[in-house]
């Protein structure tokens, strides 16, 4: 009989998804719960298992295809299902899942490692099952990789014949392609414009330094972006309009009452923006813990879907290559993004006085459409001046 396995509902109003990697073909004989397909979404990359036994007829789409939710993904050859599946068979006799969100499991693979890990071992030459992981989980790692080709005699790694050698064509699949959609989407609709401005921040470098000592002690690292994100939050309460999102289709500015801060991470396969959850709610050590949670999974290809997405302010770090200022992209569909750079010592003028002070730049960009020019500027002071004085910082935290 007949199958047609049409893409899951995955939830978390997810649409389409892209199909990364076949891990079936035609021909193949597969078991109930066996792994068909890799799909990316908007929010993760998922596993997708079979939903019965039987052998794989047909691939209806071609790896890097964007596949429509409740549309063919495979047809399966199976036996007879069970009447408990669902009603009786149409005409056609051609079966079709009733309930396709129980169908997204946790897939049975070999190994666990993410699809950046398998691609770099399938480059080494090396057979990922055989590698024993040592990452959260039990996942490989490439320093698990590494280790292993050290362990097979260092096998030297592929490189490119320096002769008659062709250009590389990567395909723009992928995170690399959401990033790419999202960031001309921005551009294409927000009416961007771009604030920037100084800040010295060394007293709120003495507090850090203080408080990173007390959270060392209880194994917590403390960094700027804590602080920063408190100082954001602080601004968005007393400027509302910066905490908004935008549906152009409907004509509804929507002023959010929640404060998802979106911490832009940089990854192997691009830019991320996971998300700290009512951040207004939490302590400075508990956002530090939370920071550096989101930083690692997105770092590791372990991003989970309900950290991804609803952020209402996007905070984005070049750190130490962050030079002077950027003009930053705003997250669709959010008014507003902070840009925060490297911090550096700047001759400034206090009291007469040609001092050294710590300085970092701040680029702030709005969509004009919802935030006047004077709103956007009145923002900027407001987070600067908590930023340059602690004092007042800490007496808006709860």
């Amino acid at each position: 009989m007949l199958y047609e396995f049409m893409l899951p509902d995955i939830g978390e109003g997810v649409v389409e998804a892209e199909v990364q990697k076949w891990l079936v073909k035609p021909g193949d004989e597969v078991r109930e719960d066996d792994p068909l397909v890799e799909v990316m979404t908007d929010k993760a990359t998922v596993t997708i298992p079979s939903p019965h036994s039987g052998r794989i007829l047909k691939l209806h789409c071609e790896q890097g295809q964007v596949a429509k939710v409740r549309e063919p993904l495979l047809a399966i050859e199976v036996e007879a299902i069970a009447q408990a599946e669902g009603p009786e068979l149409p005409a056609d006799g051609v079966a079709r899942p009733i309930s396709t969100l129980a169908a997204v499991k946790e897939s049975r693979l070999k190994s666990l490692a993410t699809p950046a890990v398998r691609a770099f071992a399938r480059e080494l030459g090396i057979d990922i099952n055989t590698v024993r992981g040592s990452g959260p989980g039990g996942r490989v790692t490439k320093e698990d990789l590494a280790q292993s080709t050290q362990s097979l005699g260092e096998r030297p790694l592929p490189r490119a014949d320096a002769v008659g050698s062709v250009d590389e064509v990567i395909p723009m699949r992928g995170v690399r392609r959401r990033i790419a959609e999202r960031m001309a989407h921005s551009k294409r609709t927000a009416a961007h414009f771009t604030f920037v401005e100084q800040v010295d921040v060394t007293e709120l470098g003495v507090v850090k330094a203080r408080v990173g000592a007390a959270a060392r002690e209880r194994g917590v690292k403390v960094t700027f972006l804590p602080f920063i994100v408190k100082a954001v939050v602080a601004a968005l309460k007393r400027h509302p309009w910066l905490n908004a999102t935008l549906d152009e289709t409907r004509g509804e500015i929507r002023l959010r009452r929640e404060y998802h801060i979106g911490i832009a991470s940089a990854t192997e396969q691009g830019l991320l923006v996971p998300v700290v959850r009512h951040a207004d709610r939490l302590s400075l050590l508990a956002l530090a813990q939370e920071i550096d949670r989101l930083a690692s999974e997105s770092k590791e290809g372990q991003a989970r879907a309900e950290d991804m997405g609803d952020s209402t302010f996007t905070i984005t770090s070049l750190g130490a290559q962050g030079g002077l200022f950027a003009t930053p992209i705003i997250n669709h569909p959010e008014v507003a993004i902070l840009g925060i750079h490297r911090i550096r010592p700047t001759p400034l003028v206090r009291d007469g006085q040609i001092v050294a002070r710590d300085v970092m730049h701040v680029s702030l960009s709005f969509d004009h459409r919802v935030v006047d020019g004077h709103v956007g500027a009145a923002f900027a002071y407001t987070l600067i001046g908590y930023l340059e004085d602690p004092n007042l910082l800490f007496m808006e935290m709860v």
